[in-house]
């Protein structure tokens, strides 16, 4: 099949791409699935093998363990983490456990206990390429090219400085949170989109998984969010 990629926008035979990544369902998968075209260069083993890793570290966060489809695909994911071909994977995650403070939502210390750290540049990754997706989905064109594609989780929306927690929060989260959201998939997935009134390829994303975990996306003009590389976008 022919086309254009809505990633990179280059023009001849594309695949389709799930957003979000098809392995955070469980099978029987929804019908209602989201697909984009994609050309191989952008969908490809090192994509899927983001994916995976991307729902890995979901499925390691203590706050999703009780999801019913998080337990429902614990022992899929555990055969699957004994093939041979994922021992990097394995491998590079286990050097990343330590031991850490154990701290309640309100701040207070009470132990400590072995934590990892996930790999934030391939969890963007991920967030990018679902705000690319998206965008396309929602609009049918794609995200032009000169504009900035930046995504965090809520970890790293905490630690930003609170003058610019306030303008993202304001700005974008708070119109977000006002649409109502699309779900996919008995609670796996859901997002919700807001666009600027005066610059419709001005956009803000949040993609929720199992219920908790957030992400937020946003597509602006490079002028909009100047030091946003420098908060780890």
């Amino acid at each position: 099949m022919n086309g254009q990629c809505v990633y990179c926008g280059s023009v001849g035979a594309v695949t389709r791409d799930h957003v979000p990544p098809k392995a955070v369902f469980s099978e029987p998968r929804p019908s209602n699935l989201i697909t984009v075209p994609a050309c191989q260069t952008c969908h490809n083993d090192e994509t899927s093998k983001d994916d995976e890793y991307f729902r890995l570290i979901l499925h390691l966060r203590e706050d999703l363990s009780g999801h019913p489809e998080v337990v429902k695909m614990r022992e899929i994911i555990k055969r699957s983490l004994k093939k041979p071909e994922k021992f990097r994977l394995l491998k590079g995650l286990y050097e990343t456990f330590q031991m850490a403070d154990s701290v309640t939502p309100a701040g207070i210390i009470v132990g400590r206990q072995l934590a990892f750290k996930a790999d934030m540049n391939r969890l963007r990754r991920v967030v990018k390429r679902m705000v690319k997706g998206f965008f396309f989905h929602e609009t049918g064109r794609r995200v032009p090219d000169e504009y900035d594609i930046l995504a965090a989780s809520e970890d790293t929306v905490r630690n930003w400085p609170t003058k610019v927690q306030t303008e993202i929060v304001e700005g974008f989260v708070k119109p977000l949170l006002a649409q109502a959201p699309v779900v996919l998939g008995n609670s796996v997935f859901s997002y919700q989109a807001a666009f600027d009134r005066n610059d419709m390829n001005a956009s803000a994303w949040m993609f929720t998984f199992y219920d908790r975990a957030r992400f937020l996306g946003l597509t602006l003009p490079p002028v909009r969010l100047a030091d946003g590389k420098a908060l780890g976008l």
